[in-house]
């Protein structure tokens, strides 16, 4: 990735081919972890690993990151309903507040559409999120997200100390994984239904329920929700689904069918944290 190769030089070639072998194994076989072992990670190993998230491809530099591995913050963290499954814990933020002070020393002062710089400093954090995830997976850790991380960002706040306008987008937790408890690679959508060459297609029913079958197979013969011995109770009607026959499709249904998770919404928030979206 990034080398030289010369022709010429057989061990180089070999070594390259190795090192992009090894990286599409890494991104094809990356599962969330649920389990970790009680094992904390050395403070190098955090620094190499973060050192290559900010590598991501982003001009703004508009992400920051604050992790912890402090017990009392952890504590506080879970008694405020976050709750880290690992003795590492991550906050991806979008970071307003270092670009406003850098245009203040510059001589500028702040002029743009705060919903646009919003979505490219979430385009930023992802991005760096993504190269934290596989940086940790190459050197052996594992990691489950925290998707919840801005409806609960006056928590975050409290612990962690944020001035306005540095807001979390995601949490993200990293440990050694447990070996004696074995997560399975998660099911994705055909490729044909998600990759367009040239143009996008509209989806026919049968195009849908080919992508259902895809999800729902994998995750039932996997017995995904099984395992979490969980589901999302219906609001207005009577769930005849058994744990057994509960599959994604109708679990990301009811997730996005009966109205919002949080009291507040999104914007709402964001506008409370000193963001105009007018």
């Amino acid at each position: 990735m990034g080398q030289t190769i010369r022709l010429n030089d057989r061990s180089t070639v070999v070594e390259s081919k190795m090192t992009n072998e090894n990286l599409f194994h890494i991104i094809n076989n990356r599962r969330s972890i649920r389990k970790f072992l009680d094992k904390e990670i050395p403070k190098e190993l955090i620094e190499k690993i973060l050192a290559a998230g900010f590598r991501a491809p982003f001009a703004y530099q508009s992400c920051s990151i604050v992790y912890t591995q402090d017990k009392e913050k952890i504590s506080k963290l879970k008694k405020m309903g976050i709750y880290p499954s690992t003795k590492l814990f991550m906050v991806f933020f979008i970071d307003f507040h270092r670009l406003e002070k850098l245009l203040h020393k510059r001589g500028y002062k702040y002029d743009f559409d705060d919903s646009l710089f919003l979505w490219l400093a979430i385009q930023d954090a992802t991005l760096v999120c993504e190269n934290v995830i596989l940086a940790a997976e190459a050197v052996g850790l594992g990691s489950v997200l925290l998707g919840g991380a801005p409806f609960l960002y006056n928590e975050i706040k409290t612990v962690f100390n944020t001035p306005p306008k540095v807001f979390p987008v995601v949490g993200l937790c990293l440990g050694w994984p447990d070996p004696e408890h074995i997560m399975t690679v998660r099911p994705r959508f055909p490729l044909k239904y998600s990759a367009f060459e040239d143009t996008y297609k509209p989806f026919t029913d049968e195009m849908i329920q080919e992508c259902m079958k895809a999800m729902d197979e994998g995750y039932l013969t996997q017995g995904y929700y099984i395992k979490l011995g969980a589901k999302i109770p219906l609001k207005n009607k009577e769930d005849k689904i058994g744990v057994d026959k509960y599959s994604w499709s109708e679990h990301i249904s009811r997730k996005i069918s009966q109205g919002s998770w949080y009291k507040e919404t999104l914007p709402t928030i964001l506008r409370k944290e000193g963001f105009n979206l007018e």
